[in-house]
């Protein structure tokens, strides 16, 4: 009996626990038609609109300015297209080796 009680608890105490919310995995698309929104890679950190770090597992991809870069599309939150022109982007960011140097002054496009 004691093991259905234990198991009962550890389910109750997960469904308790809130998912990130923020969690955000990417997919490189390579057609701009198919993605939710397209980014333009700045050289400074300065004039982006967003400083990204890349994390190397999703888990710890708990914030909007940190990515996890996915390898499936399905797998993905969203898809986003690498933008050559800047006025074509919805967003420009800027990648960071820093985790505490991340951060965005506009927000992440939500999907379409």
């Amino acid at each position: 009996m004691r093991p259905l009680l234990a198991l009962a608890a550890l389910t109750l105490v997960a469904l308790a626990l809130p998912a990130p919310a923020a969690a955000l995995s990417v997919y490189k698309e390579e057609t701009k038609a198919f993605a939710d929104f397209s980014v333009y890679v700045e050289t400074t950190e300065a004039f982006a609109d967003c400083v990204i770090f890349v994390e190397p597992t999703k888990a710890f991809a708990d914030k909007p300015w940190h990515w996890f870069m996915e390898k499936t599309k399905a797998l993905a939150d969203r898809a986003v297209y690498f933008e050559k022109t800047k006025a074509f982007a919805d967003l420009t960011i800027a990648y960071t080796k820093t985790k505490a140097f991340a951060k965005c002054k506009k927000a992440i496009p939500g999907k379409k």
